[in-house]
Parts: structure tokens; sequence; C-alpha cells
């Protein structure tokens, strides 16, 4: 991969809560039913981390076609995203040794 970016602001920034509902529901139509499942679940914890200060968040996104990798904080400091990214490798490490599904809750 080439890029690698690190972030805790989002690239657009959404204030109008209507056209942000209304694109949500863009996406979520062209979702199937486990993929609308999923990013339910996935939506919901994200959410948790805005709502508690408790909650800290890390989205490790990777674009193939674009060739790059970016890295999404959400109320979480470095030490917190180093500790998750870390945990996240070790639960895909585990994952490879058994068979199971596309998604890692």
């Amino acid at each position: 991969m080439k890029g690698k970016a690190v972030s805790s602001q989002p690239t657009e920034i959404m204030f109008d809560k209507e056209a942000m509902k209304a694109r949500m529901s863009e996406i979520i139509e062209k979702l199937t039913r486990d993929q609308c499942e999923h990013f339910t679940y996935a939506l919901e914890q994200v959410a948790s981390c805005y709502l508690s200060s408790s909650s800290h968040g890390a989205l490790l996104i990777s674009n193939e076609t674009e060739e790059f990798q970016s890295l999404v904080a959400i109320n979480a400091s470095e030490m917190q995203i180093s500790e998750m990214v870390e945990f996240m490798a070790e639960a895909m490490q585990g994952r490879h040794s058994s068979p199971g599904g596309m998604y890692v809750n």
C-alpha cells in the first residue's frame, strides 16, 4: 500500500443531520441483508465511542484500488490506538488458524 494516514477528523463534515440521514439511507439501500446487519452493529459501536468517554475506537480502512490505508481514531489517544491495533493484529492471527466469516466482532 502506498499511502498511510492517521486522522481524528473526517475528510468531509456534514453538519446537516437531515442530509446525513439521507446519505445513510442511500448507503443502507445498497447493502445486502448481512451487510446491513453488520453495518448496524458497526455504527452502534462507533456511536458508543462518541457517547461515552470510556469507549474508544480505531477504524482501519484499506483501499486496494487506490492503494491507500487510513486509520481513523474515535475518542482515542495515540497510545489507545496502538493498543487497539495490536489487539486487532492478534485477533486476526487467531482468525487465520480457524475457519470463519469476514467480520471480527
